[in-house]
């Protein structure tokens, strides 16, 4: 199914599931009087992410200190295939369920099979890690484990209702804080985030290719900047440095891409200076390329710029409907590897706080930001990146002397 057909079903089926089940569940929790205490740890804790592998590679920083203080604990991941295959390789979970969500017959089978398979797991508690879904709060529940954890925030009021213990999403902090408080809440520590940098590669500046990328799901493509903006930027890395360029993207990015660079790019294509990657590496390899072939990445809001700073690649971010303050945290110290561009309009931020967007498509935040200050931010950078390169070669040398 495609992304707006699933919201539509949250959306729908969710609230007519809700309404039958909310005076059930709030009667039986009266009957029964269950335990919720946290004081025991789990011996399954099961995660809930259906969207967006960039929020969950964001969360796996709060995920990994829970499992420092919850060691004997199995840590599950129930998810769509393609973010399983894209969390696999950072080994967060003990093991992964996944969903396909291809059509709507497999997803209610696959969903029911997981529900049962939960029923048999011991001293199990669930972790819905999904900020606005209604189907995932319902699966949490019908799980029946003891504890159930959500956030909660006003378009989700029901959850106070149906979970058991909800946190507080503060839309104006970053994501990575709320992924972090909910950790405190399940583990009952004072956990924070943590203090140490991203990770820094070696030899940047001898890697062949800058990065870019300008794809994003469907949630939300205003994110996107426009066809012209972006070829502009490619002339002058073509016609100013003595890198390639590798364009990201899924597989259903590839055909738009390819036209992109035979409608701008054509004659840079003939050259060999430029490389669609889109939909033609698995995760694995898709990784080694991004953490061994690329000096920096180029990228609008979206899942590429969180792992990219997961595997220690300098970033450039552009951001328009979205306040990159509530999605990154730059380390202090790193200002100058990671650089972020926002052109905060008045009704910015939009994505996620309204239905209708105030510019109802027309995303002028990204359509006025000028090809030369995005251009102004990559040419710093790689004089940065040069820069660290020279300090390296005195310091060895002086080593060497």
């Amino acid at each position: 199914m495609q992304l707006p057909a699933n919201r539509k079903l949250d959306k729908y089926l969710g609230y007519c599931l809700i309404g039958i089940l909310l005076p059930v569940t709030r009667l039986l929790g009266i009957t029964m009087r269950r335990d919720h205490s946290l004081q025991q740890p789990p011996k399954h804790l099961l995660f809930i992410k259906l969207l967006g592998l960039g929020s969950l590679v964001v969360a796996s920083d709060s995920i990994e200190a829970m499992r420092k203080k919850m060691p004997d604990t199995r840590f599950i991941l129930l998810t769509d295939t393609n973010i399983a295959s894209g969390i696999t390789p950072f080994q967060v979970f003990d093991e992964i369920w996944t969903i396909d969500t291809s059509s709507l017959s497999i997803t209610i089978s696959t969903s029911l099979k997981y529900i049962m398979r939960s029923w048999l797991l011991k001293k199990l508690w669930v972790v819905d890690l999904e900020v606005y879904s209604k189907l995932t709060t319902v699966y949490s529940l019908f799980t029946m484990a003891r504890n159930r954890f959500g956030f909660h925030l006003k378009p989700v009021f029901f959850r106070k209702f149906l979970n058991t213990h909800n946190i507080p999403f503060k839309q104006t902090a970053c994501l990575e804080d709320n992924y972090y408080h909910m950790a405190q809440v399940i583990t009952q520590t004072g956990m924070q985030p943590s203090t140490e940098t991203d990770p820094i590669r070696a030899n940047e500046w001898d890697k062949p290719y800058i990065i870019l990328n300008n794809t994003c799901s469907s949630l939300a493509p205003v994110r996107k900047l426009p066809d012209e903006t972006m070829a502009a930027v490619c002339t002058w890395i073509m016609t100013h440095t003595h890198f390639r360029i590798a364009f990201l993207g899924t597989g259903s990015d590839k055909a738009a891409i390819d036209q992109f660079i035979e409608e701008h790019l054509s004659a840079y294509k003939q050259k060999g200076k430029l490389t669609n990657i889109a939909g033609a590496l698995d995760f694995d390899a898709y990784y080694r390329f991004i953490a061994g072939k690329g000096v920096c990445m180029l990228t609008i809001d979206s899942g590429p710029l969180h792992i990219a700073r997961k595997l220690g690649l300098p970033t450039i971010s552009v951001w328009g409907p979205t306040n990159p303050a509530s999605y990154i945290k730059i380390p202090a110290g790193q200002e100058n590897r990671h650089q972020v561009l926002y052109n905060k309009v008045a009704c910015s931020p939009c994505v996620h706080h309204f239905e209708q967007l105030p510019c109802g498509g027309n995303n002028f935040c990204m359509k006025d930001i000028a090809a030369s200050s995005i251009i102004e931010k990559l040419n710093g950078l790689l004089k940065h990146l040069q820069e660290e390169k020279d300090r390296i070669g005195i310091s060895t040398s002086l080593n060497a002397f």
